[in-house]
């Protein structure tokens, strides 16, 4: 027989603290990495062209996420300096 006290909902734990933009920025740099790796083998025919196009993707979602970051720092700034 379980124990009944198994299933009680244990308190929820602290809020992480992220940097945003640090973890965003990080993400896009590798992506133009990527992106520079497929394109120079996509010209030499190595990797389809869908590839580049992967990668073009993470760069744009990299973008909007750092601008998201950016915003997202601002806001907590500026409730902070509210009080």
């Amino acid at each position: 027989m379980p124990d009944p006290h198994f299933f009680d909902r244990r308190p929820d734990p602290p809020t992480a603290k992220v940097n945003a933009i640090t973890l965003t920025v990080t993400g896009t740099v590798v992506w133009i990495l990527a992106t520079a790796v497929v394109g120079f083998l996509n010209l030499r025919g190595s990797v389809p062209d869908e590839w580049l196009w992967i990668c073009f993707a993470g760069l744009g979602m990299g973008v909007v996420g750092v601008a998201w970051g950016y915003v997202h720092e601002y806001r907590a700034r500026r409730r902070s300096a509210r009080g």
